[in-house]
């Protein structure tokens, strides 16, 4: 069944290729044909400026607003939440949705650009946090072929000049998508140990930027901030390109 879901990966990725040299590509948004000299693939400079993005972080419990010193009013949550946009642009959806599900990795780059705009753009250094992507299960990834928030974080670090901490954070447990499932009580139950830290002491007083696409319920981020946090993590700030709330 592996064999099979890699065939179909290469082929696609293939499939697109050959799209993109011999058909003019369109933008997702407006669907007319991209100039030459656009910035971005997949996006025409128009619509991606269009994009509208947060000036703040948020609660990830109750959504208000963080002051500058990133202290959030609900502790328990474990994190402050830096979401770039929500999820309801509908060029964000198509770019998300092209990189995550249609192995358009291509789309990788205006989709980092987003998150990278947005952080540079907000009232808090960086200086000195550590990028940690929120993993796949070993099998997922096979079966995509990438992980798409290691991408993200790859493009965050190399724009903001921060280090990757790769290959710590693991998910151990092979979650449903969280996607599928219809309520907060399953997402928890669904993502509860899902996490664990092959070696806590390289998180220890550290502060983190973890990395996600999207965040809904915000289950996914609690339990991986809750597993850094054990680790001996300092500060977390979870980094997302769209929220759902």
């Amino acid at each position: 069944m592996l064999i099979v879901y890699s065939i179909r990966i290469m082929l696609t990725r293939v499939k697109n290729l050959v799209l993109d040299m011999h058909f003019p590509r369109a933008c997702l948004a407006c669907e007319k044909a991209l100039p030459s000299d656009s910035t971005h693939v997949m996006i025409c400079d128009a619509c991606f400026i269009a994009i509208p993005l947060y000036d703040a972080m948020h609660c990830p419990a109750c959504m208000r607003r963080i002051p500058i010193d990133g202290i959030p009013c609900h502790p328990e949550a474990h994190y402050v939440l830096a979401g770039a946009t929500h999820y309801a642009h509908t060029a964000v959806q198509k770019l998300i949705w092209q990189m995550k599900y249609e192995n358009w990795l291509s789309a990788a780059e205006p989709v980092g650009t987003l998150l990278t705009n947005y952080l540079r753009k907000l009232p808090h250094d960086f200086t000195g946090y550590h990028v940690v992507a929120v993993p796949l299960h070993k099998n997922r990834e096979w079966k995509r072929g990438f992980n798409q928030a290691a991408l993200l974080g790859g493009a965050i670090s190399r724009a903001l000049y921060l280090p990757v901490i790769a290959k710590n954070l693991v998910r151990v447990k092979e979650t449903l998508a969280q996607a599928d499932q219809k309520d907060y009580g399953a997402r928890e139950k669904n993502i509860t140990n899902a996490f664990h830290s092959n070696n806590p002491t390289e998180f220890k007083g550290k502060n983190i930027l973890l990395v996600d696409d999207v965040t809904t319920s915000g289950a996914t981020l609690r339990e991986a901030a809750r597993t850094l946090k054990s680790a001996g993590a300092k500060k977390i700030v979870a980094a997302v390109v769209a929220r759902t709330r």
